[in-house]
């Protein structure tokens, strides 16, 4: 009786102790296979880690190349936006200086149909602008001043020697102020008498005439 309990308590440990290991097998291998899984896994994402961090670093070059790029460009822009308001004023300007060639060209084309000489009648300025045209032209003012050797009855004289050579009825004045005196010139311009300073080539409206 007691050796077939003893044998019935073997058995059963035998049986408990089998079903056990089976159990421990069953989870070894699960637990292999769940660890291979991961390592698969983690091989998986580690080669996308390098993949991402390899894009990562490319678009940090292309992004660092095309900063330049765009420093580059911004300043070849910075550089034609210069040159291009240059050049509109460099062309604004020779427009304006062609403009003023042609005006004088067409003006002075009969401003100098008459010069002086035997039988020869001198005129007047036709207007202020031919006035300040031909004192732009003449170099009087360009003179010294120089106290009792070249003073304003010399810079009178010289002007209105000039003005007659080219055709021009002008006269010297000499004009009273302040208790000082002082010549000038003067001219007509239609009912206008203008006066003029022939050392510094200004000229102001002195007064009116029917």
């Amino acid at each position: 009786m007691k050796k077939t309990i003893v044998i019935s308590v073997l058995g059963a440990l035998l049986l408990i102790g089998g079903v056990f290991g089976a159990i421990q097998y069953t989870n070894a291998k699960d637990v292999k296979q769940e660890l291979q899984q991961i390592q698969a896994s983690y091989t998986e994402l580690s080669c996308k880690y390098e993949q991402l961090n390899s894009k990562h670093d490319y678009l940090g070059q292309q992004s660092d190349y095309l900063s330049q790029q765009y420093e580059d460009l911004e300043h070849q822009y910075v550089a034609l936006e210069y040159q291009y308001q240059v050049m509109s004023k460099r062309g604004a300007e020779e427009e304006d200086a062609i403009a003023d060639l042609q005006w004088q060209i067409a003006y002075w084309k009969d401003a100098y149909k008459t010069k002086p000489g035997p039988g020869w009648t001198l005129r007047e300025f036709r207007s202020e602008e031919e006035l300040v045209l031909w004192l732009s032209q003449d170099d009087t003012d360009s003179n010294r001043y120089i106290p009792n050797q070249f003073d304003c009855e010399d810079f009178a004289r010289m002007l209105q020697s000039h003005a007659y050579n080219d055709g021009y009825v002008m006269s010297a004045t000499l004009v009273a102020r302040d208790d000082e005196y002082h010549f000038k010139n003067g001219c007509f311009i239609g009912n206008k008498f203008c006066y003029i300073d022939p050392q510094t080539d200004r000229f102001w409206v002195w007064g009116y005439f029917d």
